[in-house]
């Protein structure tokens, strides 16, 4: 019987720890926005995912007012729900983000930008109705 509930013990601990590692997966075909408050400038992301769900059909950040968004196309979601991506110029990282899906409505993104002013931080985005 202590055998019996030894194994069971075992097997829930390796179902959880699988949930977790697995992570969530996004809505095909959502959009998801939200604002990083950083400083010297607010960030609005917004992030598209293609109807496959398996990459982002965009990726796209404003940096404060009176400037062009920067936006990104067809960055992989790998099977776990993250994604990454790193814009650079020769050997200088002018940005870099990265996030996973937190559920099929949210996700939570990380972004450096030296183009934005040096503006760095993270934000839990969510699915737009």
């Amino acid at each position: 019987m202590k055998r019996m509930v030894a194994v069971l013990v075992v097997l829930a601990g390796v179902f959880v720890v699988s949930a977790v590692a697995f992570g969530a997966l996004p809505k095909k075909g959502g959009t998801y926005v939200g604002d990083i408050k950083a400083s010297p400038f607010t960030m609005h992301i917004n992030i598209g995912v293609n109807p496959a769900g398996t990459k982002l059909a965009h990726f796209t950040y404003l940096c404060g007012t009176g400037r062009a968004p920067t936006s990104v196309f067809g960055i992989p979601i790998d099977r776990t729900g993250h994604f990454k991506y790193t814009k650079m110029t020769g050997s200088v990282v002018v940005w870099k983000m990265a996030g996973r899906f937190l559920s099929a409505t949210r996700a939570f993104v990380s972004l450096n930008s030296v183009a934005c002013g040096g503006s760095k931080g993270s934000t839990t985005i969510t699915l737009k109705a």
